[in-house]
């Protein structure tokens, strides 16, 4: 349990408004961690800006590179288009010297063409290469019947061609590009990145080579066009890693000063932090944040080991430190008046998580909070109150305030109003650790009690302490004679229950039937529970 609040939430009213002490290893390693975290936050502020701009940077360099790539590689395949029409009229003519020689002269004069061929339904017979020839060369292996990505031919083993496909009446005119053309013109539309021309299920890399294999992935920037002319795409980007290299190349002295402004900054919070802060300030941060959470401890019938309802505790969950325990910051929130808020967001969001499952709750089921001598003037706990009652159907809650002696409840006609109001709202009150507080006794002469809840350290004597024995039965027959019920907390072994169940005391609380339980657990162990129940009445049948 953390230092800090076992030296200060244990202080008198008095010191209030004292600040938090310097000392403390767990303080120091809070301001150690909250300084450097506000160290590195500039550096990774502006790694993160540096990040979002190289990849904005790399994006539009993605982008460009396919819109040049594009712009390139139409001209190169338009150049094909108008070599075949120049020859187009002579699909379907015989492949003499005269056609061959018609055949070279758009090879000879057009930029990027190869060479040139015609086809007679789905034979090639005449190119401007070999001169007559068979082939067979269907219309289907090209892509949308226009364009087919071949990594060689016959006459340049080692170079890639592009065949692009041009049909006309009884045939087509195929125009052979040069590969490397490609490639080269992908070469000036690159900037930093990848670009691959894709035809079909083929592409080509910046590396010249034709592959089949899947696109490597582009991680940091992706782009990808296709052509308004031609049924190609070019996918351009960046792969992982590319952003760390621009960050390198580009923002190394932003970075730099970051470093520096963010160690400075570290060095002032550390300073700061050593300041000593408020209690009161401490706790309503704690309470915004909603770290106080509400622990349910069952409450069963003595008789049969039902559970009818729940004690409501408060739990400190503070990150980096785990639960604190309620002794250590009870107290504290009472002296300051956080108590009020804090109860208040209790039933909050006990509410909320219990209210959806009303119908299952035992009948008439019995929640019941701590309340403090600040409750007993606080005129918004009628509201509270009310409130939650609401937020259940009208009969399925009993709501129970119970009444703690760490400060003395000073009865007022102002308290007296309020009792009386929330007996006429059906709210029952209960006295906590009954017999060991001096105030117990005027709280029943004073008050309109419902239910005495005795303490542990009486239940934990049972058997052991003949004194406790007496005391016990002289409680019971104090309740049986105010006719109100009886709580007894701390049961934690099969002896102390069947002593309380033979002493006729209604209701137990304890270890023994359960411990203390987040809320949001409560539910699943009351079905647990019935099952349990249902499961020996089923074998007693």
């Amino acid at each position: 349990m953390p230092r800090r609040f076992a030296s200060l939430l244990q202080r008198n009213a008095n010191d209030a408004g004292s600040r938090f002490p310097e000392a403390g290893p767990s303080r120091v390693r809070s301001r150690v961690l909250i300084s450097a975290l506000v160290a590195l936050s500039l550096p990774l502020l502006g790694i993160g800006i540096g990040i979002v701009q190289a990849h904005w940077q790399l994006q539009q360099q993605a982008e460009k590179s396919a819109a040049h790539a594009i712009k390139r590689l139409d001209q190169v395949l338009d150049n094909g288009k108008l070599a075949a029409s120049s020859v187009q009229m002579l699909v379907g003519q015989p492949c003499d010297k005269n056609t061959q020689r018609a055949l070279q002269w758009p090879v000879a004069t057009i930029t990027y063409v190869r060479s040139v061929a015609l086809t007679k339904g789905s034979q090639l017979y005449c190119t401007s290469l070999l001169g007559a020839t068979r082939f067979d060369l269907t219309q289907s292996r090209f892509i949308d019947g226009q364009l087919l990505l071949m990594p060689n031919l016959v006459t340049s083993p080692n170079v890639p061609v592009l065949a692009t496909r041009h049909p006309v009446p009884g045939g087509a005119v195929i125009a052979i590009i040069d590969g490397r053309y490609l490639h080269s013109a992908m070469q000036l539309a690159a900037q930093d990145g990848q670009l691959y021309f894709e035809v079909g299920d083929l592409h080509m890399g910046l590396d010249g080579h034709i592959s089949n294999k899947p696109i490597p992935a582009l991680d940091d920037a992706f782009a990808k066009r296709t052509s308004s002319r031609h049924p190609y795409t070019i996918i351009s980007g960046s792969p992982a890693g590319s952003i760390q290299k621009y960050l390198l190349n580009y923002n190394l002295p932003l970075l730099i000063l970051t470093v520096i402004v963010g160690l400075l900054a570290g060095l002032a919070c550390y300073r700061l932090l050593g300041r000593p802060g408020s209690p009161r300030a401490i706790l309503r941060r704690a309470l915004e944040a909603r770290q106080f959470e509400p622990f349910l401890q069952p409450i069963v019938r003595a008789g049969d080991g039902h559970w009818i309802g729940a004690e409501v505790l408060m739990r400190w969950h503070l990150p980096g430190e785990g639960l604190i325990r309620p002794d250590l910051f009870i107290p504290m929130a009472e002296q300051t008046g956080q108590i009020l808020p804090m109860t208040r967001d209790l039933m909050q969001q006990v509410a909320e998580v219990l209210a959806p499952h009303a119908a299952e709750l035992p009948p008439h089921c019995h929640i019941g909070f701590n309340i403090s001598a600040a409750h007993c003037s606080d005129p918004q706990l009628l509201e509270d109150c009310r409130n939650f009652l609401a937020a259940f159907p009208s009969g399925s809650i009993e709501l129970w305030l119970e009444l703690t002696e760490r400060e003395l409840i000073e009865p007022t006609e102002a308290s007296d109003l309020l009792f009386q109001q929330l007996s006429s709202l059906g709210v029952k009150v209960a006295i906590d650790d009954f017999g060991i507080g001096h105030a117990s006794l005027n709280y029943l002469q004073r008050f309109t009690v419902d239910a005495l809840k005795i303490d542990q350290s009486f239940v934990k004597r049972i058997g052991a302490d003949t004194l406790s024995a007496h005391l016990l039965d002289t409680l019971v027959a104090l309740a049986t004679k105010l006719d109100i019920d009886l709580v007894a907390e701390g049961v934690e072994t099969a002896a102390q229950r069947d002593y309380l169940r033979a002493l006729r005391v209604r209701y137990l609380q304890g270890y023994y039937f359960g411990r203390p339980m987040p809320i949001r657990e409560f539910m699943p162990a009351l079905r647990q529970h019935r099952n349990a129940v249902r499961e020996v009445m089923d074998l007693r049948a």
